[in-house]
């Protein structure tokens, strides 16, 4: 089965079947979307929560405000119907907590910054592993719809 990895600011997609993968989720945010009558699958690593007017020609998927749009549009492409896209999500820590001792972490930034733009678009989040202090890999099964998140040290949870 072919394995992709989504680099940060990426988004790839299958459909059928494939494995997307993401490692180095700290405070960025792997973000999946899902339709399981179609069987496509879509992930993003989101880096930040909003675009800025000078981030012009940045990948799509960088930012949270533009990224979850251009995954949708993704999995409509391939046979996916909006209302049946389901999300999951991971990251979103807080790895240096003495700098963010006075603000909002960009981790969870990032976390709210994803969820205000999935319910925006009417996506329900059916599994998460956000926040922590610890990073995350996640690997996305389109075949079954499965999300695993493995921490660094720990076994893979499904979410």
């Amino acid at each position: 089965m072919a394995e992709v990895f989504v680099n940060m600011g990426q988004i790839s997609s299958f459909k059928t079947q494939g494995i997307l993968t993401t490692v180095g989720l700290g405070s960025c945010i792997g973000v999946t979307l899902y339709d399981d009558v179609a069987k496509v699958g879509v992930m993003g690593h989101i880096f930040l929560p909003r675009s800025r007017e000078k981030d012009v020609g940045a990948p799509p998927g960088k930012y949270a405000d533009t990224g979850i749009p251009a995954m949708i549009d993704e999995a409509v492409k391939l046979g996916a119907k909006q209302s049946r896209l389901k999300a999951k999500m991971a990251g979103g820590a807080n790895l240096f907590p003495n700098l963010s001792a006075n603000s909002t972490s960009i981790g969870q930034q990032n976390i709210d910054a994803v969820t205000e733009h999935l319910k925006k678009h009417g996506i329900a989040i059916v599994g998460k592993d956000v926040a922590g202090g610890h990073g995350r890999k996640m690997r996305f099964f389109v075949d079954t719809g499965i999300v695993t998140v493995t921490a660094i040290g720990k076994d893979a949870v499904e979410i």
